[in-house]
């Protein structure tokens, strides 16, 4: 089955998170035709993670999430019927990423060769499936090098490896004030004043600049105090949503934070806020890696040209990077998480040969 006819057969299988089962069953199937063993740890829900093996000791692995988002806006055609039109393959979940999974799983069935391929729920919520199965280290024992094929990103070209993500935290900075009668405010401190002035100072925050994965990034993206009497209100707080990059980790930006706004305003703290899993840090494997250099020559033998470039955003890969080397590469997509989604049909197939390429030469270079 080529990866077009796969592609068709998964656009045709809602996935939007959280219902990934059907999803998942289509592609357990069809790995255990490819005598594939497969290990399949759910979420709450049997919402399926898979780790699938061929052959002894595989030590090269592929990795595609089953899960969607919903169908955004307005759509030019059923969003879950695969349709065509100027080269372009439309479907929800066709860059983002069923085209991906559908490249690798032709490029299986043309070999033979010992692989590992790794499918996770929840990648487009909060990548609980891929911290489930991280803490299951013995199902990846081997493993040297992953491929995730999550699509080429806006303005990269076809040939582009991705080498790495940036990582992402949220923090709660919480500021204390003075309450005092509203018509005295002179003698009070006002919380929300103080966190507006400290949300303001961010501007100068130092961000760390010039790192394998770029510049850091961040964004306040909540801010609240109230007071509900004729008094200046005694306690405000706002969220901080943060790319860390190269070298940063949640509590060193946590740290960082602290510092630097106690030093505009002492009366405040900075926590990590909970929610309810860890962030995904900071990953990148670096040019020289032996991964890298088999998934280039296998690009630039397809392709004609490869190039390197780095994820601004979180995905899976963030997590399983922390476990072995990591680097994405995917068929060109456009519009996910929006109407009228789309892959290319010549970078689709395209992938599929690359991803043969790459498993066919891997015996040789393990």
């Amino acid at each position: 089955m080529d990866a077009i006819e796969h592609l068709g057969n998964m656009v045709a299988i809602p996935s939007e998170f959280p219902n990934e089962s059907a999803m998942g069953e289509y592609c357990i199937g069809h790995l255990r035709r490819l005598g594939f063993e497969v290990s399949v740890v759910e979420l709450e829900g049997g919402r399926p993670n898979i780790v699938a093996r061929r052959g002894e000791n595989p030590s090269l692995a592929f990795f595609g999430h089953l899960d969607t988002v919903p169908a955004y806006g307005e759509w030019s055609s059923n969003p879950h019927e695969l349709t065509e039109r100027d080269g372009k393959l439309y479907g929800l979940g066709a860059s983002d990423m069923k085209g991906g999974i559908a490249a690798f799983l032709s490029a299986i069935e043309a070999t033979a060769e010992p692989v590992c391929v790794v499918l996770t729920s929840d990648e487009e919520n909060d990548s609980a499936g891929a911290y489930l199965l991280s803490s299951r280290p013995e199902l990846f024992g081997g493993i040297r090098f992953m491929v995730s094929a999550e699509p080429i990103e806006h303005g990269e070209q076809e040939g582009s490896i991705m080498l790495g993500r940036r990582g992402r935290a949220v923090y709660r900075v919480d500021v204390r004030g003075i309450s005092s009668h509203g018509a005295h405010v002179e003698q009070g401190i006002s919380a929300i004043e103080k966190a507006s002035e400290l949300v303001l100072a961010l501007r100068e925050f130092p961000l760390k600049r010039g790192t394998p994965l770029g510049d850091g990034s961040m964004f306040v993206r909540e801010i609240s105090g109230a007071n509900t009497s004729l008094s200046l209100p005694e306690n405000a707080w706002f969220q901080i949503d943060a790319h860390l990059v190269s070298g940063e980790n949640a509590e060193s930006m946590r740290g960082g934070l602290e510092s630097f706004l106690r030093s505009r305003y002492r009366d405040c703290s900075v926590s990590i806020f909970d929610r309810g899993l860890p962030y995904n840090m900071p990953h990148y494997t670096p040019p020289e890696n032996a991964g890298v250099g088999a998934l280039k020559q296998a690009v630039e033998l397809v392709v004609g040209t490869s190039s390197y470039c780095v994820g601004k955003s979180v995905a899976d890969d963030n997590v399983f990077g922390q476990l072995f080397p990591v680097a994405s590469y995917g068929p060109i997509g456009r519009n996910y998480h929006s109407a009228d989604e789309y892959v290319e049909k010549s970078s689709l197939l395209n992938c599929g040969r690359v991803y043969a390429e790459l498993i066919g030469n891997w015996g040789a270079r393990s």
